[in-house]
């Protein structure tokens, strides 16, 4: 009985220690940038999108933030780490935000690692160019420093 309560302490240790780590493999800056050509009058059409997720103490919390060509998106968000995923949930609007099209608690995409690469599946939230909306494909890429302008 003893070698089995120490076995089931120590699976345990480990099953906490690897949720936690599949949490904190997601903190940090990823990027995506829209090109959408050019206007008639020949402004770029561009849309920077920045997501930040970062650890508090109720868990993963993001900002999901747009701006560009006629784009201003603030969103604060929830993120629950799967396996190889990242789910972002809506969960509120930051002070940058011009347009209120979602509800609490809504699946806004989710990130997945695959190989080398982080696959983006579209939920309620979609990029602003249409040519983008293709989910399974990689958008999203992790990075050290976002756009100084977001």
């Amino acid at each position: 009985m003893k070698k089995f309560a120490v076995s089931f302490f120590i699976i345990a240790f480990i099953g906490c220690f690897v949720a936690i780590k599949a949490q904190t493999d997601w903190t940090g800056a990823y990027q995506f940038e829209e090109d959408g050509g050019k206007t008639a009058g020949g402004s770029a059409i561009n849309i920077y999108h920045i997501l930040e997720v970062r650890e508090s103490a109720d868990g993963l919390m993001a900002t999901l933030k747009s701006n560009g060509f006629q784009t201003s998106v603030d969103l604060i968000c929830t993120a629950k780490a799967e396996n190889n995923k990242l789910l972002i949930y809506f969960a509120g609007y930051g002070e940058d935000n011009v347009f209120e099209k979602y509800t609490e608690g809504e699946l806004l995409l989710t990130l997945e690692r695959k190989d080398d690469k982080i696959l983006t599946f579209w939920g309620k939230f979609l990029p602003s160019i249409e040519k983008n909306e293709k989910s399974g494909k990689v958008y999203f890429k992790k990075t050290e420093t976002t756009k100084e302008n977001l």
